[in-house]
């Protein structure tokens, strides 16, 4: 498997540090300027926050939650390679988190089940196939947020959010970087905090 070394952790207890990236197909890692961006707008939820890296690819987000002092990050993606990836990145950075190849919804269901609840969670689906809406229904509707809790979607700039997320989210931003759009999503209706 090839790798490139091309993004890096912009701040906290591993700024600085490389990662590396995968080069293979279905893979679009997050470029460093849009990384600056969001997190800008994520950097107030972050410290001791329980973060889930959904389809999580390198890992590049979830880390970054971690070296801005997250309280823990869980990793799930269904790509055996991305898998590896983000465990190399994690052990290059030290950390043993929780990482999990599992396509979403299987691992939804999991934390159901085990009762876990996160206060943010980093969506970044394949473009194009409407996960991302899939993904914040099921989040939504099995418990795995709370009523602080905040939901980053990275999708394609002309794809649409269907309506039905809006009737369950509070759309807090929306920015757009060339050809993808970056959202903060809350959830509406969930009474009190974890």
């Amino acid at each position: 498997m090839c790798y490139i070394i091309c993004v890096r952790i912009i701040s906290g207890r591993n700024r600085g540090k490389k990662l590396l990236l995968p080069n293979f197909e279905g893979t679009r890692p997050t470029a460093d300027l849009v990384k600056t961006s969001m997190f800008g707008l994520l950097n107030d939820y972050i410290k001791g926050a329980k973060v889930l890296d959904l389809f999580s690819g390198s890992g590049a987000l979830g880390l970054e939650c971690y070296s801005r002092y997250a309280g823990s990050v869980t990793f799930v993606d269904f790509n055996p390679k991305a898998v590896v990836l983000t465990r190399k990145n994690a052990q290059s950075i030290h950390y043993e988190p929780e990482i999990l190849k599992l396509p979403y919804e299987k691992a939804l269901q999991l934390f159901k089940r085990r009762g876990d609840v996160f206060d943010i969670v980093l969506l970044d689906p394949p473009y194009h196939q409407g996960l991302e809406a899939e993904a914040l229904k099921m989040l939504y509707n099995l418990n795995l947020i709370h009523a602080e809790s905040i939901c980053v979607v990275e999708m394609a700039k002309e794809d649409t959010m269907p309506q039905e997320i809006y009737e369950l989210y509070e759309e807090l931003k929306n920015r757009t970087f060339g050809i993808k759009r970056i959202l903060l999503l809350k959830p509406k209706g969930i009474e009190g905090a974890k």
